[in-house]
């Protein structure tokens, strides 16, 4: 029976190799990299399986730090993209989590009869298991935090090291008696708090990110709003000048200077025509807005049809009311930038206040392939890409604020976006 439990082994020493490369950034290519570690793990390999040969299984456990941690990390440090704290919190975050499947498979047997069937049977199964949970709900969003996230990383590592010493101190080798009550619970307590601990830190750095690229969404809105509004004020100013250039041109005439005069002209019709903006919303922020996604959708060929009809003041907060619009109209363009044919590359936009001051914006966007919807209604972002993918969670977070409603549907290759706010009581808007 002990070619079960040997074999069990192998297969676990693979799988601990394939969970880290699932959430691993190479630094090298992809080619390199595997080539490269599968010779040092084929190595490590052969030295832990003499090893255990010539002393036995249960010392593995015990000499494990050596023979395999150590060069491992060594290994994959040099091939790492990384080679900070995040490394060294995805090398403690596999390792653990493999050790602690070890120890619910080893307990397993135990209980069923020590035969290293079950051992054999459930390392089998729950490997693959966890590789595929990495790889459909782990890889993208801890890729995504590896990327955005810089700072923070050594707190979080040291956690890891941390419960990876637990583990070692605690955990019982096969072919070993188990220990008493107390160790028993010792083991027990460590096995639960890990996986929450992990869960935890997860979701906070996930947090943190999401909140990390909404601030940087605001910014550049308010970037762009400020540049409008500035835009504006100069039209206002060149408007007020107007008098002025006739008196110089009238100056001009009685000179007879019409070559001057016609440069003048052309100067300031220049400047005039550079400082045009098209009135959409009588409301200045949301048509500040509106006119800087339309001039993105013009760079990316997409037509926009607006359909706005909203009073000059509103019972919403200008900054809110922006960033709801301006992610909207991003993800919509966005969407249609994916679209091969230009001729569909179509925004339909509505946006209205009711009597009773219910804002309603109503969205739609050419979509030809049906999006799949987390459980809160949103799409879900197959592939990071550069951050985008935020602007859904941040127009829900600002819709639940005030109350309202978001709704995402795709029918007859269509993806459209509707959005409810209704006004707080104590909450007005003087814009």
């Amino acid at each position: 029976m002990t070619l079960l439990r040997d074999i069990s082994f192998l297969w676990s020493m693979i799988h601990v190799v394939a969970l880290f490369l699932l959430l691993f950034e190479p630094r090298y290519s992809w080619r390199t990299t595997l080539l490269a570690g599968f010779a040092g793990a084929s190595t490590l390999l052969i030295v832990n399986v003499l090893a255990m040969l010539w002393l036995g299984h249960g010392i593995i456990m015990t000499l494990a730090f050596f023979t395999c941690t150590i060069p491992t990390l060594i290994l994959f440090l040099f091939l790492s993209k990384y080679r900070d704290g995040r490394f060294f919190f995805l090398f403690c975050l596999t390792d653990t989590t493999c050790f602690w499947l070890l120890q619910i498979t080893n307990f397993l047997d135990r209980i069923t009869g020590d035969t290293y069937v079950i051992m054999l049977i459930s390392r089998l199964i729950i490997f693959p298991v966890a590789e595929y949970i990495f790889w459909r709900y782990l890889r993208i969003p801890y890729l995504e935090l590896q990327n955005h996230l810089h700072k923070g990383w050594w707190w979080i590592a040291a956690i890891g090291a941390t419960y990876y010493l637990l583990l070692m101190c605690t955990s019982v080798p096969v072919d070993t008696p188990l220990p008493d009550t107390a160790g028993l619970i010792r083991i027990a307590l460590v096995m639960v708090l890990m996986p929450l601990t992990y869960l935890t830190i997860l979701r906070s750095l996930w947090r943190q990110m999401t909140l990390y690229n909404n601030q940087q969404q605001v910014e550049h809105q308010r970037q762009d709003y400020n540049a409008i509004l500035q835009k504006m004020e100069m039209e206002k100013i060149y408007r007020h000048d107007m008098r002025h250039h006739l008196l110089v041109l009238e100056a001009m005439l009685q000179q007879n200077d019409s070559a001057n005069a016609r440069i003048y002209i052309n100067e300031l019709n220049g400047r005039l025509t550079g400082l045009a903006q098209k009135v959409w919303s009588a409301n200045m922020p949301v048509n500040a807005v509106l006119a800087a996604y339309m001039a993105k959708a013009e760079t990316a060929d997409c037509k926009i049809q607006l359909n706005v009809n909203i009073p000059a003041k509103l019972p919403y907060d200008e900054m809110d009311l922006c960033i709801i619009i301006g992610n909207a109209l991003d993800n919509a363009i966005q969407a249609c930038r994916n679209i091969t044919d230009t001729a569909q590359r179509k925004i339909d936009f509505q946006l209205d206040l009711s009597d009773n001051q219910r804002l309603r914006l109503s969205i739609s966007n050419a979509c030809p392939q049906p999006p799949k919807f987390n459980k809160d209604g949103l799409p879900i972002q197959t592939r990071p890409k550069d951050g985008h993918g935020f602007g859904l969670r941040s127009i829900k977070h600002l819709a639940n604020q005030y109350g309202g409603l978001l709704n995402c549907q795709w029918a007859n290759a269509t993806f459209q976006l509707n959005i409810v706010l209704f006004p707080l009581k104590n909450k007005t808007a003087d814009l």
